[in-house]
């Protein structure tokens, strides 16, 4: 049976239909995702860090094409296998890896057949531990399933029959080398020795074109089996390692303006109170206008945690006190307007979430006792920022009175 050049590339399409598959699992994992309510631990490091380079060797068997009564595994087909990679873990769970193994295989169909082979793989890493069982940067054990895909280079064909060799060129002649599409999985078990240096044990599986050996016998995909072990050796002076993000708690701070902000909302009501007793009987404009002034610059607020919408027990004292002071002047009216800080999250989410606060603060208020006729609530998102001086402080809602 003669192949020629069209007939090679047909095998290498049902290879890369194959790799995708292999991808496409990969991403079909579940991720934690973190809710709109709810504070999750979050983890960041820089883009140089947790690179790291990884050199081995060890031990690889072809399952090609055999003869009849041949068994698939024969101790005379394994061969030394050469392997150097540089990865990083861009997240304390997933990551890549640029890995090349090579060396002989040697096959037995009809005689001993031999080639030299190189595979260039790009892997998709996970680790399950981190994943399943919390972050953990100094784990002793782990587990790194990956899958890959990549190409595979084979030269020097070596046959003791040389009419086992059934690749022909365009002029008939058997082909000098060949390559294909490769698809890869595994998983790799890594020992911590050192912050800067693991030990690793990798069992991979991996799967070429039909065409690869330089024979084709049309089963689809020739695999390939290793075990590999070598060195790690992670870069930088931290080697692997994670950074647990803990925002600055501020609420200190924020109760204490709040209850300075209420304080001036009493001193300003009784204020108020004695200044229309005057009224009555020395009516003044003049003073009756600085009030109204007054009135604007007060601005109580309500301060939120990062990415929440729940009232604290500080923002409830101030929607209470504002109740209160809405239902003693029933000609008055409030804006709620609610913020977010712009150095997380985007735009758009920024957006919502102001929203959610402003929505969240007015409902409080109308479970009070105030009017919903006499709210207005704006999300104003990050297109306004009321503290450039402090980014944190823009979790808030503030009232205006009208």
């Amino acid at each position: 049976m003669y192949l020629k050049n069209n007939q090679i590339f047909i095998h290498m399409k049902k290879t890369l239909l194959v790799c995708a598959v292999l991808v496409s699992a990969l991403f079909s994992m579940p991720i934690n995702a973190q809710e709109n309510n709810t504070e999750k631990d979050i983890y960041t490091h820089s883009w140089r860090d947790n690179w790291y380079i990884q050199l081995g060797a060890g031990a690889q068997m072809p399952l090609f094409e055999k003869d009849p009564g041949e068994s698939n595994f024969d101790i005379d087909k394994t061969t030394a296998l050469y392997e150097a990679a540089v990865g990083h873990w861009f997240s304390p769970y997933f990551g890549f890896r640029f890995r090349g193994q090579g060396g002989a295989l040697h096959l037995i169909n009809g005689g001993w057949n031999k080639m030299k082979y190189l595979n260039v793989n790009i892997d998709l890493t996970w680790d399950m531990l981190n994943s399943l069982g919390g972050v953990n940067d100094k784990r002793v054990f782990s587990i790194i399933p990956y899958l890959g895909i990549g190409t595979g280079y084979a030269w020097d064909y070596r046959f003791t029959n040389p009419s086992n060799s059934n690749i022909l060129d365009d002029n008939n002649n058997p082909m000098e080398h060949n390559w294909t599409l490769a698809g890869a999985f595994g998983i790799e078990f890594r020992f911590r020795v050192h912050k800067n240096v693991d030990l690793y044990i990798d069992a991979r599986g991996t799967g070429l074109g039909d065409t690869f050996n330089n024979v084709a016998w049309k089963t689809g995909v020739d695999p390939l089996f290793t075990l590999s072990g070598g060195i790690k050796i992670n870069l930088g002076k931290e080697g692997r390692h994670v950074t647990k993000y803990v925002p600055y708690d501020c609420s200190g701070e924020i109760d204490a303006l709040n209850k300075q902000i209420n304080q001036l909302h009493n001193d300003l009501a009784d204020k108020d109170a004695r200044l229309k007793a005057a009224e009555a009987q020395l009516p003044c404009p003049e003073v009756t206008e600085k009030v109204v002034e007054n009135k604007e610059v007060i601005t109580p607020s309500v301060r939120f945690n990062f990415n929440s919408t729940r009232i604290s027990d500080e923002g409830h004292t101030t929607i209470y006190n504002m109740s209160k002071f809405l239902k003693a002047n029933t000609d008055t009216k409030v804006i709620v307007k609610g913020y977010a800080d712009k150095k997380t999250g985007s735009e758009v989410y920024n957006q919502k979430l102001s929203e959610r606060r402003a929505q969240a603060v007015a409902d409080k208020l109308v479970a009070y006792g105030v009017e919903e006729d006499r709210i207005t609530v704006q999300g104003l998102g990050v297109s306004e920022q009321p503290y450039e001086d402090n980014n944190k402080w823009n979790r808030v809602v503030i009232f205006e009175v009208k």
